[in-house]
């Protein structure tokens, strides 16, 4: 019967050969380090993106009601120190659409500071789609855009497709560019979706 023992084995090193090993464990520790916080920040940074094209979505899908409340407030509109991209960025926090809203209007001031800066952004954005190199289609973009979410009287996909003739997933597809482009607009270069 062989019986297993436990044998020690005793094994000496130089302190070259431990200087090797320590920098080869750190080079490696620091890799993975690297590459853990590499991937943290990509994360939240599509989150935050995500976030910013989720907020401008809401923001037009309000627009209108965003528009009236400034224009239909009780209270007077006071000077105010915070800028459009202040009060975007405080949305960046909050998850709830009807809490985002609900601090927009929470001054008539503050509700009228956004509904300025998005009704000034779609116009840059018409500026860019008349002096794009596709105009055509980005025109057709941007009327798609205004059509669903701006215009006085707003129309449907259904309604969107036949006015521009073309079909219903040409219409979500052109919103979703567009819309794209409204958030690097709306919440400036952070609003952009590139790495």
């Amino acid at each position: 019967m062989n019986q297993a023992t436990d044998e020690k084995v005793l094994v000496t090193l130089t302190s070259v050969q431990l200087k090797e090993i320590y920098e080869k464990a750190a080079a490696i520790g620091a890799k993975e380090a690297l590459k853990a916080f590499d991937q943290k920040r990509e994360k939240e940074y599509k989150s935050r993106s995500d976030r910013r094209l989720r907020n401008t979505k809401l923001l037009l899908r309000n627009y209108h009601m965003l528009k009236e409340h400034a224009q239909n407030s009780v209270f007077g509109r006071t000077q105010m120190e915070e800028s459009a991209l202040d009060i975007l960025e405080s949305m960046m926090t909050m998850y709830d659409n009807e809490v985002i809203i609900e601090s927009i209007k929470r001054s008539a001031t503050r509700t009228a500071v956004i509904v300025s800066h998005i009704e000034t952004m779609f116009g840059l954005y018409a500026a860019y789609c008349d002096k794009s190199l596709s105009r055509d289609i980005d025109m057709r973009r941007y009327d798609v855009v205004w059509d669903m979410y701006m215009a006085e009287d707003t129309l449907s996909a259904k309604e969107i497709a036949e006015k521009q003739h073309i079909s219903k997933d040409t219409v979500y597809s052109d919103l979703r560019v567009a819309t794209e482009r409204l958030t690097a607009l709306i919440f400036g270069v952070d609003g952009l979706n590139v790495h």
